[in-house]
C-alpha cells in the first residue's frame, strides 16, 4: 500500500483538557521525565486554583438554578475554542494532499488516552509528523516520542519548541528528522523523500541539512523578500472534509516574526528567521472572502504576533473587508500604541474585529522599560479606554516577576488594572525557559543580577534576580490573581476560556459576580488549595536554594557536524529498508 502520514498535534497540558484522567496521566509521564519540577508545579496550582473553584462552584445545584448563572450559562457551554484543529495541521495536510500522500490525524490527548484508533494509525503510517508548537521542553517531548515510536515508521519533529532549542541540541534518539523553519518550504521536500522510498532527502533551495549525533536537521531557509503572499493558502475546506465536520472558528496567520524586541520574547526568531514579514492587505482580504464563501465560518482567530502593524496595511485591510462585505468576526493580537487612535479602533470594529489581545505586561513604567516594551503606561491606558468606549473586547497579558519586579511595581500593576479595566486577563510568571531571549544576554544578567538554571528537562527553570526569586514571584501572582477576582476588576481568561468568543460586555457584571462568588463562597476548598500550595512551597524552597548555589552552567557547544553533499543526503539505509518492506509502492526507491 502507498505510504501514509500521521499528523499529531496539540499541547501536553492545556486549557482544552477534556478528561481529568488523561490530564493526570500526561502530568505523571511528564513528571517522570522531568527534573526540578517545583516551580512548574506551583505555577500550575496558582493558575488552576480559580479555575478549579469556578468549576466546583458551577456544579452546585443551587448555583445552576440561580438567575445569575442562567444569564451566563452559554459562556460555559460553547466549544469554538476546542473544536478547531491547529493551523499547523491544516497547512501540513494541505501540502501532503497536493503531493498525493494520504493523511491521518491525531492529538496528544488521543495518544495518551488510546482513543480514536490511535494504535492502528501508528501501525499503518510510515511517517509521523509530530508538532511541538505547544510542547514546552524535553520532559514533555520524551513521553510523547516513547508512545509514538515504532520500528516501522519515521518520526519527523517540527514546530516552535524544537526551533528554540535547535542551536544547542543534538536531536533525539527516537526522532529521525528535525524540521526547522517554514513548513511550506520543508514539507514538499519531505514528500519527495517519502516518495523516493526514504532514500533521498534534499533541502529546500534556500535551506540546508545537518547530521548531528542523534538526528538529521533540515532547515528551510527564508523567503527572498518581506512578502508572504506567495505562501499557499491553508485549505480549511479540505480540513472540514478530512474531519467530516464544520468549523465556526478558524485560525489565520498573516505575519512571521515581530518588529519589536521585547526582552522576554523569542517570537521574532521563530521559523529560523530574524525578519518581520507580512502578507498584503489585498491577499488577506482575498483569503478571508474565500473562506467565508467556502466554509461560512463565524470567527477568524489571527495567530500573528502583531496584527496591527504596519498601520497602513491595517487600514487598507479593514477598508477592504468593509468594501467586500466579508462580515466575519475576528480576533487579533494588537500593540497598545496602535490602538491609541480611537478612529483606528472604530474602523477595526466596523470591519468586524471582535476581540483584541494586548501585551500590557505591567502597570509600572520602569518594568516596561526593563522589558524593552517601547510603550508607555499612558498609551496602554488610552488603548484600553478606547476599546471600552467602542465596545471592543480586550484580553490583556501580565507578567509577574520580571527582573526589577517589587511589591511596589505589582501594586502599580493592580492600580493600573483597576483604573483602566480590561475585560479579561492572563497572568504569567516570568520564565527563563527559552534560551537566547534578550533578557538572558550577559549584559542583562549583570544589570539585574539574574541567575538562572540551565536545564532542558524542566518546563520552568529556577531563577532569581536582585529583587525577587521565582518562589516569591508565584506568591505575588497568586495574590494578584485573588485581588483582581475578589475586587471584581477583571475576568480571569482561564476560567472563561471555553466560551470567550461568546463574551458580551452586557454580561460583564454578571460574570464578575459569578467569578467573585466562586472564590469567596467556598472557604474550605479555598483553604485546602492554599495548603497544597504551601506544601509545594516548602519543597520548592529547598530545591531552589540548593539548585542556584552554583553559578550558571552554559549549554555545551555542539559536537562537530558531519559534512553532507550540498543537495542531497542518503538516509540511514537499514531503517529505510525496514519501512519500505512494510509499505509497498513507495515510489522511485521502492
Amino acid at each position: 500500500m502507498p505510504p501514509k502520514v500521521l499528523i499529531i498535534t496539540g499541547g501536553f497540558l492545556t486549557l482544552k483538557e477534556h478528561s481529568l484522567v488523561v490530564a493526570l496521566k500526561k502530568q505523571f509521564s511528564q513528571w517522570r521525565a522531568s527534573e526540578h519540577t517545583w516551580l512548574e508545579t506551583k505555577i500550575k496550582i496558582t493558575t488552576a486554583f480559580p479555575v478549579v473553584l469556578s468549576e466546583l462552584h458551577r456544579k452546585g445545584q443551587k448555583v445552576r438554578k440561580s438567575p445569575l448563572y442562567e444569564r451566563i450559562r452559554h459562556v460555559f457551554e460553547t466549544n469554538e475554542n476546542f473544536d478547531t484543529p491547529e493551523l499547523t495541521e491544516v497547512v501540513l495536510s494541505g501540502i501532503l494532499h497536493e503531493h498525493g500522500i494520504a493523511v491521518e490525524f491525531a492529538t496528544y490527548d488521543e495518544l495518551f488516552s488510546g482513543q480514536n484508533n490511535i494504535e492502528a494509525k501508528l501501525n499503518t503510517c510510515a511517517v509521523v509528523f509530530a508538532s511541538t508548537t505547544f510542547l514546552r521542553d524535553l520532559s514533555e517531548l520524551d513521553p510523547v516520542l516513547e508512545r509514538l515510536h515504532r520500528d516501522n515508521n519515521y518520526i519527523v519533529l517540527g514546530g516552535a519548541m524544537v526551533s528554540t532549542i535547535a542551536d544547542n541540541w543534538q536531536g533525539h534518539s527516537l526522532a529521525d528528522l528535525i524540521a526547522i523553519g517554514y513548513g511550506e518550504y520543508l514539507i514538499p521536500q519531505i514528500c519527495h523523500w517519502i516518495q523516493s522510498g526514504f532514500n533521498t532527502l534534499e533541502p529546500p533551495p534556500t535551506g540546508r541539512l545537518e547530521k548531528r549525533s542523534l538526528s538529521t536537521f533540515i532547515y528551510s531557509g527564508v523567503p527572498p523578500t518581506r512578502s508572504l503572499d506567495h505562501l499557499p493558502r491553508p485549505d480549511w475546506r479540505q480540513s472540514q472534509i478530512d474531519h467530516d465536520c464544520t468549523y465556526k472558528m478558524i485560525h489565520y496567520e498573516s505575519v512571521r516574526g515581530c518588529p519589536y524586541r521585547c526582552s522576554f520574547c523569542n517570537y521574532p526568531f521563530l521559523f529560523d528567521d530574524t525578519k518581520f514579514r507580512t502578507k498584503s492587505a489585498a491577499k488577506m482580504a482575498e483569503d478571508w472572502l474565500s473562506y467565508k464563501n467556502e466554509i461560512g465560518m463565524e470567527f477568524i482567530t489571527c495567530l500573528d504576533s502583531l496584527f496591527t502593524m504596519p498601520k497602513k496595511r491595517l487600514i487598507e485591510f479593514c477598508e477592504k473587508l468593509i468594501e467586500l462585505q466579508v462580515n466575519v468576526k475576528w480576533i487579533c493580537y494588537a500593540r497598545a500604541d496602535d490602538l491609541c487612535d480611537e478612529s483606528i479602533v472604530r474602523l477595526m470594529k466596523k470591519a468586524g474585529v471582535h476581540q483584541v489581545q494586548i501585551g500590557i505586561e505591567s502597570g509600572d513604567q520602569q518594568q516596561l522599560n526593563n522589558m524593552n516594551k517601547r510603550t508607555r503606561i499612558d498609551s496602554n491606558a488610552q488603548a484600553l479606554d478606547n476599546c471600552r468606549r467602542v465596545g471592543l473586547t480586550t484580553v490583556v497579558s501580565l507578567i509577574v516577576g520580571f527582573p526589577g519586579e517589587t511589591q511596589k511595581s505589582i501594586d502599580a500593576t493592580y492600580n493600573f488594572m483597576k483604573n483602566h479595566p480590561p475585560d479579561f486577563h492572563f497572568l504569567a510568571t516570568f520564565s527563563t525557559r527559552v534560551a537566547n531571549v534578550p533578557v538572558l544576554n550577559q549584559s542583562n544578567r549583570q544589570r539585574f543580577g539574574l541567575v538562572t538554571m540551565q536545564n532542558e528537562r524542566t518546563v520552568s527553570p529556577y531563577w532569581k534576580h536582585n529583587t525577587m526569586d521565582c518562589l516569591q514571584a508565584t506568591e505575588h501572582q497568586w495574590q494578584l490573581s485573588e485581588k483582581l477576582i475578589i475586587n471584581k476588576v477583571s475576568l480571569d481568561a482561564a476560567i472563561f476560556y471555553k466560551g470567550i468568543l461568546r463574551y458580551d460586555s452586557a454580561l460583564r457584571a454578571d460574570m464578575l459576580n459569578y467569578q467573585q462568588q466562586s472564590i469567596s463562597q467556598h472557604p474550605v476548598l479555598h483553604s485546602a488549595i492554599k495548603r497544597i500550595g504551601k506544601w509545594c512551597d516548602k519543597r520548592f524552597s529547598r530545591d531552589l536554594n540548593t539548585s542556584l548555589k552554583s553559578p550558571d552552567i552554559e549549554h555545551s557547544p555542539l559536537t562537530p557536524i558531519a559534512d553532507f553533499p550540498p543537495q542531497a543526503v542518503v538516509m540511514v539505509k537499514d531503517k529505510a529498508t525496514a519501512v519500505k518492506n512494510n509499505y509497498s509502492g513507495t515510489g522511485a526507491g521502492s
